[in-house]
């Protein structure tokens, strides 16, 4: 085993540019795949984490329209054992918080009656001011994705419009409130003293709502406490429940499209790491034949000469995976902290925490290498010494070699019409197949991976150009009627609506329902009842920019429209009739349409206004948004800011970029870091192996590019040559990446994204971003190649021109 090592060190240090860019390739493909796998386990693990340590709910309950008795829910739930339910808090629904003089846009806030502590479920975190049992008179506790997101501190005032004045708290404390605090949640709870609740909640038009948290000791045990709780309430409970798979979603969602992407690439690296070994190593078996031939007449048997190569490449994958594992700690830290930074207590409980995972992915790929290493260098063991020390190759390939001469002048003639540059260059790409190959397949993949990162990137940033494909309205604006005693809805119509700068407009509201499960149709085998949300709107849903994936909006009182997981779990497509409760009454609607929603994992519905307009209790107060398309050439800004001026604190309103950027800012902010780490890692990739590539091949070439030399051809033009050879293959490879970065990298999100309520992810292809993008894998390329050819600048026509 001497020899074997003697030779292995020795492949080593004479190749160390070549081993050290090896080295690399394997690395990165550890760190990717290590990193993906690190996310994910940490992501669920601080999620699962803090629902631990906070009590966090497993289901929520809202009991807003009195078709049961809150307190009998109460009772019920807080007799079972297994089961901990918490108070029943009161609430009131407003949807205007200014902080700094500025309106925040898009909130839904839950104005909460805090009970006196402890919580027995979502019990708060306090990450800023001071712990209380509850706030004092004239303050609040605010949750973090509020306070971070709009920068308010404690001590900072905030101020709460509602139908009948306006008054102010101020921040006493920021909390983790982990059922209402998640990334891309338009909704919180503002927790409020009793007497502030009492003299400016209570007196608004309507009824205390109430919330109540359950937690199961066993949530997989639930739909048996459901089935008894229906069975005491002698039906289906036909209020709001909000599920742990809702709560949990949108902590979930970022770090999964990442580490699925990252979990996908990584594959795609390690793939292509062990096509360039297997290059390597046949390469370096063919420019080592007499060699091999050599030592083996001596007496070194097939299989060491084999274990070589397998020991030299095994040991080159343990160097490198362990600092790739290392480093796939620092980057998932920052995703994680990053994508869960509402849940950051500013404890080392946020830290990523070691994971055997790792060690096992690190050992996944120093096997693959192990075992390709062995594979592509098995060839070694049908070396014939003789043959070998006789010709440098077997006997077969020299016969065939010493006859395509003829042949091998009219190649090159073909290409004599050309530049003598580039001639040649191409010529090196035709004469090295192999290699050729693999750039083609690398630049390709490069140029995929850099069009779907822009692509993805950009169309997050751009969503308002799509967002009516992502469930919401494309309205140029919104307008909500905050004090209904000021400014009726009829005035607003008579004043503003019927403005000729006014294309057309909708009233819109929103209405839980129920919806029973057919078990033997349906894919939720979990629950005998659905609670969805249902959009209403008085008007054209078209209009105001709602879109289907099938089929189209409703149009009359008795259609409704339905979210891809409510169809997908009903077993239910268009045409079909829906048995639905909306407050307490049953109504059977047909389905006339099928959409995508990233709002509520798509378990919503849309009707119109005449399904409820009759039987409403509080119709008014609920249809208290309005969607406003403007005349084209219209300033939308103007127009807001018309109408701030015009009706004051009496009403709210912002534009669509407005809204729309208040949810998904914070989506391109997490997605850029990891997305552009990943694209600067595949043009290293790149980089690297094309280096090594155009390394052995100038190195095969030697004598002809001393003959080149010797005939007047300078360093420059030599390099220049074997260059612009490089260039036309990787720009070939480009094109080729193009398509597969926009067609065929996409149906991974859908896939990914598909329980989220997303099956078709809108993408905007923008033109000129893609171009831009096509240059970077091409340079990439050409860099490796010049850098690898700097030997020739160096080395002297005699020495190139020796055998």
């Amino acid at each position: 085993m001497y020899a074997v090592w003697k030779l292995c060190w020795s492949n080593l240090i004479i190749k160390k540019v070549q081993n050290g860019f090896m080295a690399i390739i394997i690395m990165l493909s550890a760190f990717l795949l290590t990193t993906a796998v690190l996310v994910i386990n940490n992501t669920n693990r601080v999620y699962e984490d803090m629902h631990a340590k906070t009590h966090g709910a497993h289901q929520i309950l809202r009991l807003e329209n009195g078709i049961h008795d809150p307190g009998q829910v109460q009772q019920w739930w807080a007799a079972q054992e297994g089961v901990t339910a918490s108070y029943m808090m009161r609430y009131r629904y407003l949807s205007s918080m200014s902080h700094a003089g500025e309106e925040i846009p898009n909130v839904d806030l839950f104005m909460m009656n805090t009970p006196k502590g402890p919580f027995s479920v979502d019990k708060l975190l306090f990450v800023q001011g001071e712990e209380r049992k509850a706030p004092e008179p004239g303050t609040a506790w605010i949750p973090t994705s509020l306070a971070y997101s709009n920068d308010i501190e404690v001590g900072d005032p905030i101020e709460f419009k509602t139908d009948k004045d306006t008054f102010q708290l101020r921040v006493a404390a920021v909390v983790i409130d982990i059922s209402y605090c998640s990334p891309f949640a338009t909704s919180g709870r503002i927790w409020m003293n009793e007497q502030d609740y009492d003299a400016h909640m209570s007196p608004l038009q309507g009824e205390d709502m109430y919330m109540i948290g359950l937690r199961f000791d066993d949530y997989s045990q639930n739909r048996a406490y459901w089935e008894g709780f229906e069975r005491a309430l002698g039906g289906p409970y036909l209020e709001s429940v909000k599920d742990y798979e809702n709560i949990s979603s949108y902590y979930m969602i970022a770090n999964r499209v990442i580490s699925f992407i990252m979990v996908f690439l990584a594959v795609v690296m390690i793939s292509v790491a062990l096509y360039t070994l297997g290059f390597t190593i046949s390469d370096a078996i063919l420019s080592s034949y007499r060699t091999i031939g050599i030592i083996k007449s001596i007496g070194l048997t097939s299989f060491k000469v084999v274990s070589v190569y397998v020991s030299q490449y095994t040991l080159l994958a343990l160097v490198s995976v362990i600092p790739g594992i290392g480093l796939s700690f620092f980057f998932s830290n920052q995703i994680v902290n990053s994508s869960m930074a509402y849940l950051n207590t500013g404890a080392a409980d946020m830290n990523i925490q070691f994971s055997a995972v790792a060690i096992w992915v690190g050992a996944v790929v120093i096997v693959a290498i192990f075992l390709s290493a062995l594979m592509f260098s098995y060839k070694a063991r049908s070396i014939q010494p003789v043959q070998a020390i006789r010709y440098g190759m077997s006997e077969k390939k020299s016969s065939r070699t010493s006859g395509k001469g003829s042949t091998g002048k009219k190649n090159l003639l073909n290409l004599g019409a050309l530049p003598t540059e580039m001639m040649i260059g191409l010529r090196g790409i035709k004469k090295n197949a192999r290699g050729s190959t693999l750039i083609l397949v690398i630049s390709a993949l490069s140029t995929a991976v850099l069009v779907f990162g822009f692509i993805f990137v950009y169309s997050i940033s751009s969503i308002h150009g799509t967002i009516g494909k992502w469930g919401y309205d494309s309205s140029d604006l919104s307008v909500r009627i905050d004090n209904s005693a000021v400014l009726s809805y009829d005035q607003l119509r008579e004043d503003i609506l019927s403005d000729a700068r006014v294309k057309n407009y909708s009233r819109y509201g929103d209405a839980n329902a129920v919806l029973p499960i057919n078990q033997e149709l349906s894919a939720d085998k979990k629950q005998d009842t659905m609670g969805i949300l249902l959009t209403v709107a008085e008007g054209n849903y078209d209009e105001i920019g709602y879109e289907n994936v099938k089929g189209r909006n409703p149009l009359n009182d008795q259609e409704i429209s339905v979210g891809v997981n409510i169809a997908r779990n009903l077993n239910i497509d268009l045409g079909d009739p829906v048995d639905i409760y909306i407050e307490g009454v049953k109504h059977t609607l047909t389905v006339t349409g099928i959409y995508q929603a990233i709002a509520n994992m798509a378990y919503t519905g849309r009707i119109t206004a005449d399904v409820i307009k009759e039987g409403s209790r509080d119709y008014e107060a609920v249809m208290n948004t309005i969607f406003i398309n403007l005349q084209d050439g219209v300033s939308i800004e103007d127009f807001v800011n018309e109408l701030h001026l015009r009706y004051g604190s009496s009403i709210g309103g912002a534009s669509q970029a407005t809204l729309v950027d208040e949810v998904f800012s914070q989506a391109v902010l997490i997605l850029i870091l990891p997305m552009s780490i990943m694209v600067l890692l595949f043009l290293i990739i790149t980089f690297v192996i094309i280096y090594s590539i155009s390394r052995i091949h100038m190195k095969k070439e030697s004598r002809t590019y001393g003959i080149y030399k010797s005939i007047g051809m300078t360093s420059r033009q030599i390099r220049m040559s074997v260059t612009t050879g490089i260039f036309a293959v990787s720009t070939l490879g480009a094109l080729v990446g193009v398509p597969l970065g926009y067609a065929c990298l996409p149906p991974l999100l859908n896939f990914i994204l598909a329980d989220y309520g997303i099956v078709e992810v809108p993408l905007i292809m923008n033109g000129a971003g893609v171009a831009a993008m096509i240059p970077l894998s091409i340079m990439a390329a050409c860099l490796g190649c010049w850098f690898a050819s700097r030997s020739v600048r160096t080395t002297s026509p005699r020495i190139l021109t020796m055998e």
